[in-house]
């Protein structure tokens, strides 16, 4: 019996093409992205928090004051006390004369020394300001207290310018500027991958508009809302704004000029550094002298300071805040112009066509 033969099988040899055959790909290329995608986020958060605990730790775990300024109104012998007692408990104050109570009290209500002793016919009186914090208060109590147990002279304390009632610990002015420090680094970082595309004329817009309307809705809050700053509104929303502009500038700039690197370098610079050395929590005398010239020099120190200054003690610090704000926004701007350029590709030559 014959059978009779079925259609040929398809073959299993590919046809000649123009194209050769794909190869499988290989997993350099995912692999390294995968690396990639796990070690750098691993790494980055991973300093960035282990440095925020770090420095916090060595700022505030055992806080002792040093060169506190408080001036002496009274007899050369009691300033010299004074002096002598403070460098034997390693140097606490910083010790200066006044020529007289009214002069002493008018130091402490302009912020020129956080504490004064007046010593007259009527007795001893320790001059402090609340608003300084409750820090400073329990130490120059400590202090003088034990001068004054010592030599059996009753204390007297009198606050000349007291916390308001909103802001019964002191601590509202930090909460205020720690927030606009965070918002000011999530504009930048936010404004760097949404807005790269953008002509500097939109983003200078986008800038001042998160400036403005920062410096506006915080001071909304720190007065009308929770009366935690008695300060004027305007004086308020200038600084906030101010600050709001220097870092989220600063935050931009980082970013254009080193890239991904500029997240951890502003979050570091200006998120824990920063806040760390904000005078919001204790006062620049109570800082590790690492830290303490930092105060005077990073945006969150001098816009914290001026706002303390302007609710409570005549607008100490004001001057000094908006000089420095200005400097970082301005370093800002060169450094984001100067990186754009460098990074904007060169252009085409004209092309010649033929007659």
């Amino acid at each position: 019996m014959t059978v009779a033969p079925g259609p040929p099988a398809p073959s299993t040899i590919p046809a000649a093409t123009g194209s050769s055959t794909p190869r499988a790909s290989t997993p350099t290329g995912s692999g390294r992205a995968a690396v990639t995608g796990v070690v750098v986020p691993l790494v980055v958060g991973l300093l960035i928090g282990t440095t925020f605990v770090a420095v916090f730790l060595s700022a505030f775990h055992d806080p002792r004051p040093h060169h506190l300024p408080v001036a002496v109104a009274g007899p050369p012998a009691v300033r010299a006390a004074v002096a002598s007692l403070s460098e034997q408990n390693g140097d606490p104050l910083d010790v200066s004369s006044s020529s007289s109570g009214a002069a002493a009290r008018s130091a402490v209500r302009d912020r020129e020394v956080l504490g004064a002793l007046v010593v007259d016919a009527s007795g001893s009186t320790l001059v402090v300001a609340g608003a300084n914090g409750t820090a400073v208060t329990q130490t120059l109590q400590s202090v003088f207290g034990a001068a004054a147990r010592a030599t059996r002279t009753k204390l007297a304390v009198v606050d000349v310018q007291p916390l308001t009632a909103g802001d019964s610990r002191g601590l509202s002015v930090f909460y205020g500027a720690f927030g606009i420090v965070l918002a000011g680094f999530l504009f930048g970082l936010t404004s760097a991958q949404t807005g790269a595309g953008l002509s500097w004329r939109w983003r200078l817009a986008s800038i001042l508009g998160f400036s403005v309307l920062a410096g506006l809705v915080v001071a909304w809050l720190l007065g009308p809302v929770f009366d935690a700053l008695p300060a004027r509104f305007l004086s308020t929303a200038c600084i906030v704004g101010l600050l709001a502009l220097a870092i989220g500038a600063t935050t931009t700039a980082l970013l254009r000029l080193i890239g991904p690197a500029g997240v951890f370098v502003s979050a570091l610079l200006l998120l824990v550094v920063g806040n760390a050395t904000s005078t919001g929590i204790l006062p620049a005398q109570y800082l590790p002298a690492w830290l303490e010239p930092l105060a005077a020099i990073l945006p969150v120190g001098v816009a914290v300071r001026a706002l303390r200054g302007e609710a409570y003690f005549n607008g100490d610090g004001l001057t000094s805040a908006v000089t420095v704000l200005a400097c970082w926004t301005v370093a800002a701007a060169l450094v984001f112009a100067g990186a754009s350029a460098r990074q904007r590709p060169p252009a085409s030559p004209p092309r010649l066509e033929a007659a």
